[in-house]
């Protein structure tokens, strides 16, 4: 197994996590499958996705707004559970294929200029909580619903990133405790995930302190790029 490969596109997913706040999966789950089998990758990216959410909230915590954000953790954390749930017993393609086509036309409104507004109330963050944890707990594509959220609201670039690193480390948890109830953990390569731990550390300091120097411009139409990134890679791999 080349662990320098391994550890370089987890660093690139990870650099790319740093700027924006999310996408690390759009770089790294595609690459790492081709070295590593999915039963192995999976959860070991659950542990991997926790440890880059604690690491970034924790840059970010002088920009954390837990209260105010409090019910989209909460429902978020939900949706996940019932996406897992859903995972093992109903048909997805179709709720895959709907979901992807709403985030690229959502990016593509916001790429224009075109303005959506979604108060941050209680029932808009917990819709949107239950949507993203369900995108994530079934489809891997909880990033862009939360994402197009957070954006609708125009929040500065620091409360953006560690608002999601917090989001992400709800949705994260969540996932780890699913996996370890099924004993997903027992196969899991140690020195692979040591190597992938270093490199998403790194990777996500590095983006971190490059993201400052994007503009708000540059940020926002790099945000909205990924969005539609993911939704055009889940068409193409459906």
């Amino acid at each position: 197994m080349d662990y320098y490969l391994i550890a370089l596109i987890m660093f690139a997913g990870a650099f790319l996590q740093g700027i924006t706040g999310f996408g690390s999966g759009l770089v790294a789950v595609p690459l790492l499958s081709l070295l590593l089998p999915l039963t192995m990758l999976t959860p070991m990216l659950s542990l991997i996705n926790v440890a880059l959410a604690v690491y970034l909230a924790w840059l970010l915590r002088h920009y954390l707004a837990l209260r105010r954000w409090g019910p989209l953790f909460v429902a978020g954390i939900f949706g996940t559970l019932l996406g897992n749930y859903a995972l093992a017993y109903v048909p997805l393609a179709t709720l895959q294929l709907g979901m992807a086509i709403f985030v690229i036309s959502a990016g593509l409104l916001f790429w224009f200029g075109i303005q959506l507004r979604l108060p941050a109330r209680l029932p808009q963050q917990t819709g949107i909580g239950l949507l993203s944890g369900f995108a994530n707990g079934a489809l891997t594509l909880g990033g862009p619903p939360v994402v197009l959220f957070l954006t609708a609201n125009r929040l500065a670039r620091s409360e953006f990133r560690a608002t999601l690193a917090v989001f992400f480390l709800a949705l994260g948890m969540t996932n780890v405790v699913s996996f370890g109830l099924q004993g997903r953990y027992a196969t899991i390569d140690p020195l692979a995930l040591l190597v992938l731990i270093v490199g998403a550390l790194l990777g996500a300091y590095g983006g971190h302190r490059l993201s400052g120097k994007l503009s708000e411009q540059g940020f926002r139409r790099l945000t909205l790029l990924l969005v539609i990134g993911a939704g055009i890679m889940v068409i193409i791999g459906r």
